[in-house]
């Protein structure tokens, strides 16, 4: 059963350095619900949860488990028998995290998977297509070190598929492309092929691109999906991110996201335009900002609009691990306060 769920010999590596006496068992989180987990692992599905210490000592979310996580944890006949949740006692070092910054926050990263191998990036043929939101997809995976595939989806809804591919591979540069269609089979089986036994699969794309009909079409999952509204756009269904386990591979579907901010880290810069990179090597200036320099390799070959991106990317980095230090700062001078002037108790 842990073979299918991706487990590996660097995995039992892993777990005989946290576990010497190899007494907890090895489970892959499946789901998340609000501080508690439902995970997979020999003998079942269980419930898993974390010592209130474990939770309260962690600096922020990327310590706690979350989707495709590897965990040891003691209970765990217990829990698959429906006899209370098990204990998780470590989480395995990742070999990747897709994180993006929290909604709406500017100091908390949110992660999205952990352990994927590819990330199936989609944008409908119908409408949905925006090359600059794709670069941001493009950023998280390739940020995580998650190899990309493009999928362009509903081309069976335009008569022309062809400007949307071309779009994509125009954004995606050496990322593969495919054109695909849930109702007319167009594409599943390359798709599929992308996964495999063993191999974690992650799904990404705005509210209504149809992930999850792709997921019941590549896995069999029998995923809720909703009709395509009357202004051709599809309906946000997916309200959680979830593991599921395939003969075809480990597929983890995902909500729409309507906020897309990469969380950097101070110091850490994404590599989200590789194209624009290499170019770049030939400038004439090490600091070129391909503007108005004199002898930039970039502009001239690279299209515009792809060069606008670039520039609006650039500028949101700056200005997010701005806002990331400010509130930081803040934070630590309110903590400092707090602690020389603590509020008098009151006197009974």
């Amino acid at each position: 059963m842990l073979e299918r769920l991706g487990w590996d010999a660097l995995w039992q590596t892993a777990r005989a350095a946290a576990d010497a006496t190899l007494a907890l068992d090895p489970v892959r989180v499946a789901a998340e619900h609000r501080g508690a987990y439902h995970a997979v692992g020999d003998g079942g599905v269980g419930w898993v949860e974390l010592t209130g210490r474990a939770f309260h000592r962690a600096a922020d979310k990327r310590e706690l488990p979350t989707v495709g996580d590897w965990l040891l944890v003691e209970r765990w006949q217990q829990a698959i028998g429906g006899n209370g949740a098990a204990i998780i006692r470590h989480v395995l070092p990742r070999r990747s995290l897709l994180v993006r910054r929290a909604a709406g926050e500017a100091t908390a990263p949110q992660p999205l998977a952990a352990n994927v191998d590819v990330a199936i990036v989609m944008t409908s043929a119908n409408g949905d297509l925006s090359p600059a939101r794709l670069d941001r997809y493009l950023g998280l995976v390739r940020d995580a070190g998650i190899a990309p595939v493009l999928v362009l989806s509903k081309v069976d809804l335009v008569a022309d598929p062809a400007v949307g591919i071309a779009a994509l591979h125009a954004v995606g540069g050496d990322a593969p492309v495919i054109a695909a269609s849930t109702v007319a089979g167009i594409g599943i089986a390359e798709i599929r092929a992308f996964a495999g036994a063993g191999k974690t699969a992650v799904l990404l794309g705005s509210s209504g691109v149809g992930k999850s009909s792709l997921l019941n079409a590549v896995a069999s999952t029998a995923q809720e999906i909703q009709p395509i509204r009357d202004d051709d756009r599809g309906q946000h269904t997916t309200t959680r991110r979830e593991l599921f386990v395939t003969p075809d591979g480990l597929w983890i579907d995902t909500p729409g996201m309507r906020e897309l901010a990469q969380w950097i880290d101070e110091g850490g810069a994404p590599e989200i335009f590789d194209d624009i990179a290499e170019l770049a090597v030939s400038c004439r200036f090490r600091d070129c900002k391909h503007r108005d320099e004199p002898g930039c390799a970039v502009r001239g070959h690279v299209a515009a609009d792809r060069l606008a991106n670039f520039h609006k990317l650039a500028g949101e980095q700056v200005v997010a691990v701005a806002n990331q230090l400010t509130a930081r700062r803040i934070a630590e001078t309110r903590k400092a306060k707090a602690k020389r002037y603590p509020k008098s108790r009151k006197q009974p």
